[in-house]
């Protein structure tokens, strides 16, 4: 949980720091265009992390590995490392603090449209 809410608070301020750098005004709609860009790009990172890591790669890139790899350096096929081993880190702390800005960009919307 603790790594949930440090990754929003660094989120909230890349979203602070995109409305003044390239908007170069505060106002609702621009703080519901930033965090779109950055919810959205961290709930992207998340799914592609857990995709790797469930081992849903590995029996392509193992074909692949073994279709374009000379015979004579098949054991160095067989030893390389598998995408699941590379991508073992928890995505859920990506995920959930990706969820909570795109709710907050939500909550943000429907005040911004009543």
């Amino acid at each position: 949980m603790k790594n949930v809410a440090r990754n929003f608070l660094v989120a909230q301020v890349i979203i602070t720091a995109l409305l003044f750098l390239y908007y170069k005004e505060f106002s609702l709609l621009t703080y519901i265009n930033s965090s779109f860009i950055v919810g959205g790009s961290l709930v992207f990172i998340g799914l592609i992390s857990f995709i790797f890591s469930t081992g849903f790669f590995d029996i392509f890139t193992l074909s692949m590995r073994k279709v374009f790899t000379p015979k004579r350096r098949m054991e160095d096929v067989e030893t390389m490392r598998a995408p699941s081993e590379i991508f073992s880190t928890p995505v859920f702390p990506l995920l959930a603090s990706g969820m909570l800005i795109l709710a907050f960009m939500g909550i943000a919307l429907v005040i911004y449209y009543a």
